[in-house]
């Protein structure tokens, strides 16, 4: 797949790889940048051979967030829902596992992008930078909602107002990332993680992974029916079928997403 001046994309069989590259500002989002990377998650999507993406930035770190030196005259209102919310909602809806690997700072907007994903591996050196109280702002990206589901109100506010930096281990102990590892380790670390998961069952993975959000709206009764709906479907597939043989054959099986 082809990059593109603000974003590289390489996929290696069953992963892909999208690398946020304008080291020169720390991987600030310009408007150039946003555009670029909702349509290369876009064009991923597509792509039926793709089943995990490794999201991470080029040089010191993960991402400044917005570039404020760029700026804009639209109201932030419409750049968010139009500019930000096509790559964050491809992450949410995507039938595809996310995995962020974190090194240096992700700070403002791209704190948002790095929980958006279904995984986050953070070497020793990350942080999630919640600048905005710095200059006047509150979080946004749906950030407020990763912090106060993983945190809980009192601590996800405090974090906001103070305008926090998480670091690595705080993340890990909060339920905020999934691996703290050696420093300049996050990618390679995500990147052999991702090529496990592409070995599994791409359908239960994506019923998985959606149930999961789903359940933060649901009681326990409706997530029960939510669970019982998607076991009906899996149990249907291929994929069960070739699951169940090489369970009896005492092999491993080769799920194929249908």
């Amino acid at each position: 797949m082809s990059s593109t001046s603000t974003v590289r994309v390489s996929v290696k069989g069953s992963v892909a790889s999208v690398c946020l590259d304008r080291p020169e500002s720390y991987n600030a989002f310009s408007k150039a940048m946003r555009g670029e990377l909702s349509d290369a998650l876009i064009a991923l999507e597509k792509d039926p051979s793709v089943r995990v993406v490794v999201l991470h930035g080029a040089g010191r770190g993960f991402s400044a967030g917005v570039d404020l030196k760029e700026g804009s005259e639209k109201p932030s209102e419409e750049v968010l829902e139009g500019e930000f919310r096509p790559f964050l909602e491809c992450i949410w809806q995507s039938q595809k596992l996310y995995i962020a690997a974190v090194h240096g700072h992700a700070a403002g907007i791209a704190a948002a992008l790095a929980l958006a994903c279904d995984f986050v591996v953070m070497d020793e050196t990350a942080r999630l930078t919640l600048a905005f109280s710095v200059i006047g702002l509150i979080p946004d990206g749906g950030l407020v909602w990763h912090l106060s589901r993983a945190l809980g109100p009192r601590l996800a506010l405090e974090a906001i107002i103070e305008g926090r930096q998480l670091d690595a281990q705080y993340c890990m102990q909060q339920g905020l990332a999934n691996k703290m590892v050696g420093a300049g380790r996050a990618l390679s670390v995500a990147m052999t993680w991702a090529e496990e998961l592409a070995k599994s069952a791409p359908l239960a993975a994506s019923a998985a992974k959606h149930l999961i959000a789903a359940s933060a709206h649901l009681d326990l009764a409706e997530t029960f029916s939510a669970e019982a709906k998607a076991q009906t479907k899996l149990a249907a597939s291929a994929d069960h079928r070739r699951g169940v043989d090489a369970f009896l054959n005492g092999t491993k099986p080769e799920f194929r997403g249908d």
